[in-house]
């Protein structure tokens, strides 16, 4: 990454204190719970947590509550949901250390996870009154306020006004390790963390309705591969949205919003197959969109403007390419109907020998971006509800679909490879006999031209 997207960073915040609907695969996906035996979501036990609760090794009845998040994981299963109800957890008292005896968090500080709560299996974690009224604080300890770990692939953490506020965290807010698979995260609010406000890596995650507001280095910062972020905004951090992959299956980005971060709204590190369409880059400190050498990414139908960039003459602009590479930059609003310039529009430049934007046609007005933050549903991640959505669905034309089907693990049970839907529909006479447990299953499309376009991962339970 480079030097100015980090450059105006500083720990100034703590001083202050449409639904794409996939017919064809869920046709096919219907025809195959049937023929290997119905299979339906296994019963999960539901264990609550509240701030009038105790901690014991039974606890999270309704009539007998867990006091803390950390508890109600230990005496979950696998598959089972947890609810938080509304007040603070974490460093109660607030003298920096965690307290098991007053209810305070199971933190592991400066040895093991280095986390405030820890998520090692696969639990529904959910709060019952939303982001607002549910804080997790860290306190400024030296940790993550939670972490995802690998063995707790397929987790659902936050839904639907059903999120938490994650603060006052030494490193991050959320974190979501490498090797996991199929992590779900929405409706939650990541505010003045030391580090970055949601860290992700791993595989096939889907983020939508999160707010990054107030952290020090950025709102969010994405690695693995092939996550689907929408509905996200990350305003007034260091830096809005840091993406990098270390292969060509890229991330989709689509209806999110980069707006007033003291660097860079979304930079590209790394990586190939990005897709960056129906965002909103707009006042950002530095350029509204970097992207760096060994990087490749599409970006179309966003808007670039009020950005204050400069590499050449001038501080408006909106886009720096020095991937070294061409760069399809097309449809994109600069701020006036005249395309990329100067004020009021914002202007793009390059400092990398081989770095070529194509950026005509192009918009002569603004997309309407209309996100939910901290009420969105991760079921309904693509794309977002806006007139922007309609226009989007032309560039992702259909063409040919791949399904794969992974374990908790992370082991490939299963890959069509890319077939078209027709081909898809006979997918329950190729699948092989699959015991019971919990899987994942990912469906990924691609256009006329091979680029992927869309990517979904959810979580099915055979049991017969």
């Amino acid at each position: 990454m480079s030097r100015k997207g980090f450059r105006r960073l500083g720990w100034w915040t703590i001083l202050v204190g449409t639904r794409r609907v996939m017919r064809s695969w869920l046709l096919s996906l219907a025809v195959v719970c049937v023929v290997i035996g119905a299979a339906k979501e296994a019963e999960a036990k539901t264990l609550n947590v509240a701030n009038n609760g105790v901690d014991s090794l039974t606890c999270g009845d309704k009539k007998s509550p867990c006091r803390s998040i950390s508890k109600a994981i230990a005496n979950a299963a696998s598959g089972d949901d947890i609810i938080v109800g509304p007040g603070r957890y974490g460093d109660l008292n607030g003298n920096g250390t965690f307290e098991l005896a007053g209810g305070e968090e199971k933190a592991e500080v400066g040895s093991g996870c280095n986390c405030m709560i820890k998520v090692d299996k696969p639990l529904t974690i959910e709060s019952r009154d939303g982001a607002a009224a549910t804080v997790l604080d860290a306190g400024l300890a030296g940790v993550d306020v939670v972490l995802i770990e690998p063995s707790a692939s397929g987790t659902v953490f936050g839904k639907k006004k059903k999120g938490f506020t994650l603060t006052l965290g030494g490193m991050n807010g959320l974190d979501i390790a490498g090797g996991t698979v199929g992590v779900r995260v929405a409706g939650n609010l990541a505010t003045v963390n030391g580090n970055k406000g949601f860290r992700v890596d791993g595989s096939g995650h889907v983020l939508t309705g999160n707010l990054a507001s107030l952290n020090n280095q950025l709102g969010f910062s994405i690695s693995g591969n092939g996550h689907v972020l929408s509905s996200n905004v990350a305003n007034a951090n260091g830096a809005g949205f840091l993406i990098s992959s270390n292969s060509s299956n890229g991330h989709l980005l689509s209806g999110n919003i980069a707006n007033a971060n003291g660097g860079i709204g979304f930079i590209i590190d790394g990586g190939s197959g990005h897709v960056l369409t129906s965002n909103s880059a707009l006042g950002n400190t530095d350029f509204g969109i970097e992207i760096l050498v060994g990087s490749s990414v599409v970006i179309t139908k966003n808007n670039i403007f009020g950005n204050h960039g400069s590499c050449n003459v001038g501080n408006n602009s909106g886009l720096l390419n020095n991937s070294g590479v061409t760069i399809n930059a097309t449809n994109n609003f600069w701020g006036a109907a005249t395309g990329p310039g100067g004020n009021p529009a914002d202007d793009f430049c390059s400092t990398e020998l081989g770095s070529i934007t194509n950026f005509a046609p192009f918009a002569t007005k603004e997309f309407k971006v209309k996100v939910k933050i901290l009420d969105e549903s991760p079921s309904e991640a693509l794309p977002v509800e806006s007139d922007l959505s309609r226009e989007a669905k032309r560039f992702w034309a259909e063409e040919e679909t791949r399904v794969q089907l992974v374990d908790l693990q992370g082991h490939l049970k299963y890959d069509s490879g890319w077939q078209t839907s027709s081909m898809l529909s006979q997918l329950h006479e190729r699948l092989p006999g699959l015991a019971n447990g919990v899987y994942l299953y990912t469906l990924r499309e691609r256009d006329q031209e091979g680029r992927e376009i869309h990517r979904e991962v959810k979580k099915f339970i055979i049991r017969r």
